[in-house]
């Protein structure tokens, strides 16, 4: 009897640690990253980015899909562009000109961009671009319709440099699997499979026409792509974990264990004289345990009955919130931008505006590739594409730079309706249609305001935005501090 308690009591304890770490692992791991890659392996990868191009961009994708912190990252970059354009003549001799025929070729030109619909595709391309770094694609036009395809990654490499802007070659063993057709691709795809398929030694890969391809890279400084925010990735790691160890935590501070004690002769002076014999007790603690919750456990034992609960006294600090401080701190992104306790409108706007170089960079880039297409449709008169340094953050400061501009007279009538969102195409059909058809400048009559009403009407400075305010401006907006009696 002795003999038997002795043996299996050690084993109910064994069995209660097992019970609480699989209920805590089941809770915990299942959402977690780490389930795909290890920080060991990242460090590896980050070590020779030359040599490991694919995996770094599978990686990439894996945590823009699986991370909030790093999907938000990319979006915030990849959609922070306006893309407001003006199309501008240049190489003009304005003595020369016959108007008629300028006109034609400008409103030509304007069409040409208004099917490419760049706002929408260049979006597409960018996100792709801070993933990735780089995106190759191809482009499919009809005479009313446009898009780029997206080429694989994995059978694509920088091969050269035209008008400053990146050419790709194209690997044709990517048509070795059956499940791509290469009938599904443009002409020049049938044609170089061809020529892939009578010397696969040599023509292997092969440069795409510059004409109908289009190659961006955010790290131009690197011949080989590297994704733009590596440095974040063991960071995104970090908070992934400090998330799952405090899913731990939680779950041990609300455990509790119970003990059930087993009755012992105390008149007898030999030890370990049990009253109840132990299939008795292990028949009790199984039935015990059917009824309790998963958040209780359960210890048969010949010691006192009491509740022990698993709740630490002195609880760790919140290691999430470091971990987050340290990702952004990684990305060189502010955090405020996101969900943050702390604000700071002064910092946060100059953080913005180091941020809104890096796509500026990328927008010049994108800028070049739209203007060497022109050159190829460019007849007697020569048209280029001006794309205007707006963002979502900054577009109502440049729209009040072009107005203040234009009441001095400056040429920038286009510029300012851009940032307004109307394009050069938008711009030409609408003032035709308000001026010329329906003649809405004589027919509206201007709405009041400060400069059609008198100082007695209630006239006054004009309400600053929220977002126009420091923070001592909000807080006397808060509390009607300029009110007076």
């Amino acid at each position: 009897m002795t003999e038997q308690v002795n043996q299996n009591i050690p084993i109910s304890f064994a069995q209660l640690g097992k019970l609480i770490y699989n209920d805590i692992e089941k809770s915990t791991t299942k959402s977690s990253i780490m389930t795909k890659y290890t920080k060991e392996q990242i460090v590896r990868f980050l070590e020779n980015p030359k040599g490991n191009q694919k995996e770094l961009r599978k990686l990439s994708n894996f945590l823009f899909n699986g991370s909030p912190n790093y999907r938000r990252l990319i979006l915030y970059f990849a959609n922070m562009l306006k893309f407001d354009y003006i199309v501008e003549p240049f190489d003009l001799n304005t003595e020369k000109i016959e108007i008629d025929k300028f006109k034609k070729q400008y409103l030509q030109t304007i069409k040409s961009l208004e099917i490419m619909n760049i706002p929408h595709e260049m979006q597409k391309v960018l996100k792709t671009c801070f993933k990735e770094d780089v995106f190759y694609g191809y482009e499919h036009s009809t005479v009313d319709s446009y898009f780029i395809q997206r080429l694989n990654p994995d059978f694509c490499r920088i091969s050269s440099i035209e008008d400053g802007i990146y050419n790709f070659e194209f690997d044709f063993s990517f048509f070795n699997d059956s499940t791509y057709n290469v009938e599904n691709y443009p002409q020049e795809f049938q044609t170089k499979r061809k020529l892939y398929l009578n010397d696969k030694l040599n023509n292997r890969w092969q440069e795409l026409d510059s004409k109908q391809t289009i190659c961006i890279k955010i790290n131009d400084e690197f011949e080989y792509p590297v994704p733009p925010f590596n440095t974040v990735f063991e960071a995104v790691f970090d908070i992934d974990e400090t998330k799952r160890m405090r899913k731990i935590s939680t779950k041990m501070d609300n455990y509790m264990i119970l003990t059930q004690q087993i009755p012992i002769d105390d008149k007898k002076s030999e030890p370990n004289q049990f009253l109840i014999d132990l299939d008795t007790a292990i028949a009790f603690h199984n039935k015990a345990i059917q009824s309790l919750p998963e958040e209780v456990g359960l210890v048969t034992s010949p010691m006192k009955i009491e509740a022990i609960k698993l709740e630490r006294r002195n609880k760790d600090a919140d290691h999430v919130a470091q971990s987050e401080r340290d990702y952004y701190n990684a990305s060189g992104v502010s955090q405020m931008l996101f969900n943050s306790d702390k604000t700071n409108s002064t910092a946060l706007s100059k953080s913005i505006t180091t941020d809104e170089q890096i796509v500026l960079t990328v927008l010049r880039q994108i800028e070049r590739w739209v203007n060497r297409k022109l050159k190829y449709i460019n007849n007697k008169y020569k048209f280029r594409v001006k794309f205007l340094d707006t963002t979502n953050f900054n577009y109502k400061e440049i729209s009040d730079l072009y107005l203040k501009a234009a009441q001095y007279g400056m040429p920038v009538k286009q510029e300012l309706a851009a940032t307004l969102g109307l394009s050069p195409s938008s711009l030409i059909s609408k003032t035709f249609l308000e001026n010329d058809v329906l003649d809405l400048h004589n027919k509206l009559i201007p709405l009041s305001s400060s400069h059609t009403i008198s100082g007695k009407d209630g006239a006054g400075r004009p309400t600053k935005n929220e977002d126009e305010l420091s923070e001592s401006g909000l807080k006397t907006k808060d509390t009607d501090g300029n009110i007076r009696e």
